[in-house]
């Protein structure tokens, strides 16, 4: 059984050092402990929103994922991220930002020791879109590599061609093409059936407790705990 737990970063300091810590070891794993936004920064930013996945016997961290929303003069990771090679990218977030509110679905992992074939990450990316509908935003950005691009999309994210060469750049090195993408969180009308329909049952009831059939034929228990008891105001944009 595994367990998913939202809460705002600033309400729990602990597992925010806990997450950064686990997502580190897998940069390293992958010799990418260099890459910009590879900090803890964002565990004091009272505009974050975390979800951790646990196994639910030993209590084992096995994953994360982060909603950052934009403003409050702090820039989203995609900024740090793209904006030394196309600062454009820093007027197309501002501008998503007037239009009722920003985000990023960002700081993405899962151990692939502890928890490997049991879609963590998937389950972690259909959370943090569930909760987007308790933030006030209207958009949401992600950053993809070429071999994630494919969810992304089904998720129903769009590619920002006006940012790097058509929607590509070379980040965090050059062994990786990456790509800006963004969506309305809100109407899903571009979800693929199936992660819309978890979405859906996950803001209809952010408690929802869901039977998951692995590629092997397993049966594995995800629970849900997403409620969000504190969130903060939207702020300018600076």
């Amino acid at each position: 059984m595994i367990r998913l737990k939202a809460f705002r970063a600033i309400d729990d300091e602990g597992s925010c050092l806990a997450y950064a810590e686990g997502h580190r070891r897998v940069l390293d794993g992958f010799d990418l402990g260099n890459i910009s936004t590879n900090n803890v920064a964002w565990a004091y930013n009272p505009h974050v929103y975390v979800i951790m996945a646990y196994d639910s016997l030993t209590n084992e961290l096995l994953g994360g994922i982060r909603v950052q929303i934009a403003g409050g003069g702090i820039k989203l990771p995609v900024e740090e991220a793209v904006a030394h090679f196309d600062p454009n990218v820093i007027e197309l977030v501002k501008a998503y930002h007037r239009n009722g509110g920003t985000s990023e679905l960002c700081g993405l992992w899962n151990s692939r020791t502890k928890a490997p074939n049991v879609g963590v990450t998937i389950n972690l990316v259909i959370a943090g879109m569930a909760l987007c509908s308790q933030l006030p935003i209207t958009s949401i950005f992600t950053i993809v590599a070429s071999y994630t691009l494919k969810i992304a999309l089904r998720m129903g994210f769009a590619i920002e061609k006006n940012v790097g060469k058509n929607g590509e750049f070379v980040y965090p090195n050059s062994n990786y093409i990456a790509r800006v993408l963004s969506m309305d969180p809100r109407p899903l009308e571009r979800t693929y059936g199936t992660f819309k329909t978890k979405i859906l049952d996950l803001r209809s009831n952010p408690m929802f407790v869901r039977k998951e059939i692995l590629d092997d034929g397993k049966e594995l228990i995800y629970e849900h705990e997403l409620h969000l008891p504190n969130v903060g105001e939207i702020e300018p944009y600076t």
